[in-house]
């Protein structure tokens, strides 16, 4: 008998070479035959239904005329096998897209979670922006498993917008995967339209064109009116700078930002009570000017010397406090000989 008159209604049909590429997303809700050919298909289909459904997933199989059933991770050689996904979300090994989707649905229904049926766009805003930070941690600190966890946290703030989007009668799911495609389509026009680029700055350059089309900037103060209000000062500053330098307003040379470092510090500490926050971001501005012609990352730069910092400090506090005293017991003096030593320690 042929796997597909075991199913009872409609069912999907898969040729080996058509089901194991990894971008092909398996919709599990409905039962799916997958026939092979030869060893080496067999071998690609195994590895499949493990990524989609789990090691331990009860899989029938036919080979040569004669049917079986094991566990996915012990299929061997077969002609097609037949899967279906017939337990309950909490006791499935192995999930995705559609899996989050239908958890997500169920959380905002009307029986479902007090919680995350009451959250707005607004309610939920600060959550991506902390889970952002937890990420750069993760990936900071090479954390494998931390990682792990945050994207998938980052991931569920865009998700929880579009679902909240989607009761709203605002948007959908599908509408929000096809925007993100669709960028990524026009955008690459190296790849995907007739420009060629030999360098991730020519990369870049495409990409900038492309976006500078799509948005329809009516002028380059358009485009820095646009840049996210949100963002950190210094990666504002940035970006602000760059869309500047693109039409030619910036310095030749390092030099001139290095010049108005100088002129803007003068005018700081000159400057009256009622002038040095204007002066103070006047300065800080110029200097990000500067570490953008080196191309330094002034928001990881600051980071890390913030973070060198409380590693010296920590060392200056240990050798301050060793015999029962306080670091207000000290001088300035004989505290920074502490925070050489921190130095020399390689802090």
């Amino acid at each position: 008998m042929a796997l597909n008159e075991k199913v009872n209604g409609s069912y999907q049909f898969y040729m080996g070479e058509d089901f194991t590429p990894t971008y092909i997303l398996v919709n599990k809700r409905i039962p799916c035959i997958v026939k092979v050919n030869g060893k080496d298909e067999c071998k690609a289909v195994k590895d499949k239904i493990i990524a989609s459904y789990g090691k331990d997933k009860s899989v029938v199989f036919s080979f040569d005329g004669k049917e079986g059933e094991v566990k996915a991770e012990a299929l061997d050689i077969f002609d097609e096998v037949l899967l279906r996904e017939e337990k309950e979300l909490k006791e499935r090994k192995r999930f995705d897209l559609g899996d989050l989707e239908e958890i997500m649905k169920r959380l905002r229904a009307d029986d479902g979670c007090e919680w995350d049926k009451i959250q707005t766009h607004e309610s939920i805003r600060i959550n991506l922006i902390e889970e952002a930070y937890e990420l750069l941690e993760a990936l900071d600190n090479k954390d494998r498993d931390m990682m792990l966890e945050e994207c998938g946290d980052v991931l569920l703030q865009a998700v929880f917008h579009t679902q909240i989007a989607e009761d709203e009668k605002d948007f959908s799911w599908g509408d929000m995967i096809t925007a993100l495609c669709r960028k990524l389509l026009d955008r690459h026009t190296h790849i995907f339209g007739e420009n060629h680029a030999d360098t991730p700055e020519e990369a870049l350059m495409y990409w900038a064109e492309a976006k500078k089309k799509e948005k329809k900037y009516t002028s380059n103060t358009d485009a820095m009116g646009r840049v996210p209000k949100n963002f950190p000062s210094l990666l504002y500053a940035e970006k602000v700078q760059k869309i500047a330098k693109k039409c030619g307003f910036d310095w030749d040379t390092v030099d001139g930002a290095v010049d108005k470092v100088r002129e803007e510090l003068d005018e700081l500490i000159t400057a009256t009570p009622d002038h040095r926050h204007e002066e103070a971001g006047d300065l800080l501005f110029a200097v990000c000017n500067v570490l953008r012609f080196y191309k330094v990352d002034n928001e990881m730069a600051l980071h890390d010397a913030s973070m060198k910092f409380v590693r010296r400090f920590e060392v200056v506090e240990s050798l301050a406090t060793r015999d029962g005293k306080s670091m207000k017991d000290y001088t300035l003096k004989e505290l920074d000989e502490f925070w050489n030593e921190a130095k020399r320690q390689g802090k």
